[in-house]
């Protein structure tokens, strides 16, 4: 999840696209969003089996069966085969079946970033293992797939401070994800020093300040939005900020204003009324800076102050 991202727009179902390639970018981008799946696009021929590939990889919940196999022959349907035998093929098996998987289309690279996603996420996958599935991914297609891919390898190589699994992502993502690449270096140049200033509001007083991680009062830093539903229990030793749903605040500005000032408003409403406290981050770009852009994100400090460690994204714990 990205760090300050805009309010999702409304569910819909897309309307029906004309060929493939739109098609499946509809889809996939209806799967990201936790929309309904688009209308059926009526196409014919290869292009209709692959689209019900397609979506049978979108419907396909791991641990809950097969994505159902729609080809009838040819190497379509041996790619299918194949990706069905590895999701349910013993762990020792895993490695040479995933190596020897071929990804043409893009069905069988979506129940592969499905399945291994929710085995990561289980602690079901050693870290050579792991990093194999993403390097797949890596150079799969579509594109929407590569880009989830890549987070998900730069998030596991910060949290474990893998310099060289750094520089082995760069070389396989290529030229296209420098920009993305760069945010996790500033934040590898971080670990091991302190923190940058930010410019907080207390919550549920509104007060600012301009601050280092370590003046919170905590060793733990647990950066996440307050969604709907009870607060989250925080543990010993840890303070939470709030990010801004929109971002929008300019990082230099002293004031709430606009929608960041409603924000901030509703927020110190919802904590005093608990007894809670945490601090407002209004600002996007403030944290964009220093590379901080996927939820969840634990922090962690050592007996200094300096950042020890941070878990972000997909590497980050579901709970502070």
């Amino acid at each position: 999840m990205p760090l300050l991202p805009q309010p999702s727009p409304p569910a819909f179902i897309a309307p029906a696209p004309a060929r493939y390639a739109e098609a499946e970018t509809a889809l996939l981008e209806a799967l990201d969003w936790g929309w309904a799946q688009p209308a059926d696009p009526n196409l014919k021929g290869p292009a209709a089996l692959d689209y019900r590939w397609l979506q049978a990889a979108a419907s396909f919940e791991p641990g809950h069966g097969l994505p159902a196999n729609p080809y009838a022959g040819g190497a379509a349907t041996r790619e299918a085969k194949a990706l069905r035998s590895l999701l349910q093929a013993p762990p020792e098996q895993v490695p040479n079946r995933l190596k020897a998987l071929t990804q043409h289309q893009g069905g069988t690279s979506l129940a592969l970033w499905r399945w291994g996603q929710r085995r990561v996420q289980e602690g079901a996958f050693p870290p050579p293992l792991r990093r194999a599935w993403e390097d797949r991914l890596l150079v799969a297609r579509p594109g929407i797939l590569r880009g989830y891919a890549l987070r998900h390898a730069l998030c596991w190589a910060l949290a474990e401070q893998d310099e060289a699994r750094l520089a082995a992502i760069r070389v396989r993502a290529g030229q296209d994800a420098a920009e993305t690449i760069q945010g996790f270096q500033r934040l590898f140049g971080l670990l091991g020093g302190p923190s940058p200033d930010l410019r907080l509001w207390s919550l549920p007083g509104l007060d600012y300040r301009d601050v280092r991680l370590d003046q919170l009062g905590a060793s733990r830093i647990w950066i996440h939005p307050a969604e709907a539903g009870p607060l989250p229990v925080l543990p010993a030793g840890t303070v939470w900020i709030i990010p801004s749903p929109s971002g929008s605040q300019d990082e230099r500005e002293a004031s709430l204003t606009g929608t960041a000032l409603t924000e901030g408003q509703a927020l110190a409403q919802r904590l005093r009324a608990t007894g809670r406290s945490a601090h407002f981050a209004p600002s996007s770009r403030a944290f964009e800076q220093v590379g901080l852009m996927w939820f969840p994100i634990l922090i962690e400090l050592d007996s200094r102050g300096y950042l020890s460690s941070v878990r972000m994204g997909d590497a980050g714990p579901r709970q502070p």
